[in-house]
């Protein structure tokens, strides 16, 4: 499967999800699992399908609460900061991921731990964002006078 063909076909299984219906939810988090595990390893789009899995597991777990659900969420998290190349915006947005559903598994458990993680986790964050090259200036154009 190309990378086209990838990210198309699971953002189609995602976004025709009967959002009010928990089983084509189910559905769609079940075929993007699929993806993942068929994508070849290095695949460029694996971090784009975790963050698309991660969002459809976030809309899961707050719909049922359950713990088991949190802890997918955060195991998807975790693949994707696995699978983004350190010093990429993608990287960045995979650690943000991670920490924001250690951050939410706490608010529902309050173990201590999910803290502690959190904290470890919003400062790879910090490191990431750091490791992420400046954009090159772009250079203002400039408006030519015009001398009449």
């Amino acid at each position: 499967m190309d990378g086209e063909e990838f990210i198309h076909t699971a953002l189609v299984v995602a976004f025709t999800a009967d959002a009010g219906h928990p089983r084509g939810l189910q559905h769609a988090i079940d075929e993007i699992y699929r993806l993942l595990h068929e994508a070849p390893a290095g695949h460029p789009d694996l971090v784009i399908g975790w963050g698309v899995l991660f969002d459809l597991l976030q809309d899961r777990a707050e719909r049922s609460g359950d713990l088991g659900d949190w802890d997918a969420l955060v195991h998807a998290a975790g693949c994707m900061v696995l699978v983004a190349e350190p010093g990429t915006e993608l990287a960045v947005r995979a650690w943000r991921r991670q920490w924001q559903a250690l951050l939410l598994r706490h608010q529902v458990t309050r173990e201590p731990a999910d803290l502690k993680d959190a904290t470890v986790a919003a400062a790879a964050l910090a490191a990431a964002a750091a490791a992420v090259p400046a954009p090159p200036p772009q250079p203002r154009l400039r408006r030519l006078w015009r001398c009449d």
